[in-house]
């Protein structure tokens, strides 16, 4: 992975890291707490040539930490905004939790995205909480993987202003893709952990029906792809390099 640098936007500095590599980058966006570190066990399985880029949210890893208030669709935004910086035409998002969050609303603003792996990315927040039986939420990782989440989580959100939070958070409430992903006209993988599905789970996940979407289930997982099965996610990550482009 290249070395993290930074680029200046209005609010402050956002953190990424570029690989240089060749073929259609793909870019990684993290989920509540975590940070650019939370793919290195991914990202190390990709093929050695794919060129692929992290980046840190406001707030989050090394990147600053604003003190005006801010939504996800500014999130959003800086995204689009690194990807015109480094003259990238097209890119895959490939989103965790908020980062795919995140991931449809950069798309739905940019036509230099070429395709969505959402993984527990929420199309909206309302039903989620029901969606899956209790007791899924960090699958069959270790405590001690679990304390360093919780850990990077708890030092994450002090950083930031009450005023600042709570208007982002309202923002990540109010989020709804339904409508952008019936109508998307592009590849997107809907990736998710299969621990907990029940009768229930695939409608409170209110995916809309439509021929560019397709499910993956994850055997024995849960919430945190990334950290749970890494080599898998590779792996769909490269199939879906291979399979829609």
């Amino acid at each position: 992975m290249g070395n993290t640098t930074t680029l200046t936007l209005q609010w402050g500095e956002t953190a990424f890291a570029d690989s240089n590599g060749s073929g259609t980058p793909l870019f990684f966006l993290h989920g509540t707490g975590c940070d650019s570190a939370d793919w290195t066990s991914v990202t190390e399985r990709l093929p050695q040539n794919q060129r692929y880029i992290t980046l840190d949210f406001r707030g989050h890893g090394q990147s600053s930490t604003p003190t005006d208030p801010f939504t996800i669709e500014n999130i959003a935004n800086d995204v689009l905004k690194l990807v015109d910086s480094l003259s990238i035409p097209k890119l895959v998002l490939i989103g965790h939790s908020l980062g795919g969050m995140v991931a449809m609303e950069a798309a739905k603003r940019s036509s230099c995205v070429v395709g969505l792996i959402l993984l527990e990315g929420w199309t909206s927040l309302s039903n989620v909480r029901h969606a899956f039986d209790r007791g899924r939420f960090y699958g069959a990782l270790s405590q001690t993987d679990i304390d360093q989440i919780q850990q990077k989580s708890q030092k994450t959100r002090p950083r930031f202003e009450q005023n600042v939070w709570e208007r982002f958070w309202t923002s990540v409430r109010a989020f709804d893709a339904y409508t952008y992903l019936e109508q998307a006209q592009i590849p997107i993988y809907e990736v998710f952990g299969e621990m907990g599905r029940n009768d229930s789970t695939d409608r409170l996940l209110r995916i809309p029906p439509n021929p560019n979407i397709q499910w993956k289930w994850v055997p024995n997982a849960g919430h945190y792809l990334p950290h749970e099965c890494p080599a898998q996610i590779a792996k769909i990550c490269c199939n879906f390099i291979e399979t829609t482009h």
